[in-house]
């Protein structure tokens, strides 16, 4: 568990010093770096709670994290299918921030023993 840890640290962690490197070099190019490597955190949550589902398929806390992810993939999909914009764009712009928060609270209140 202690490496889940590490890694999710490690994901969650990483746009934040590349925002950083931005306002102090005001390159532009630190900025879209800080965007993909959103993307790379959203992959590696993903992963990680399929992963703990796995590990722990009675956990509960795990399966609505899933369910979330999917249905957020899925109201992504409908929005452009449907061409919704502003409001409902604004709504899932704040949802995979919503998701980080929720599994790395499940991954840190575990202890390191358990996995």
């Amino acid at each position: 568990m202690k490496a889940i840890k590490i890694i999710n640290t490690i994901a969650v962690g990483t746009p934040f010093p590349l925002l950083l490197m931005e306002v102090i070099f005001r390159d532009g190019g630190f900025a879209l770096f800080a965007l993909l490597s959103t993307m790379f955190t959203g992959f590696v949550q993903v992963v990680l709670g399929l992963f703990l589902l796995i590990k722990f398929p009675r956990n509960s806390h795990y399966k609505i994290y899933i369910v979330a992810v999917v249905l957020y993939f899925g109201l992504w999909f409908m929005g452009s299918e449907l061409n919704l914009k502003d409001n409902f764009f604004y709504l899932l712009c704040s949802i995979p921030p919503c998701l980080a928060v929720y599994l790395s609270v499940l991954i840190y209140k575990r202890s390191n023993h358990e996995l």
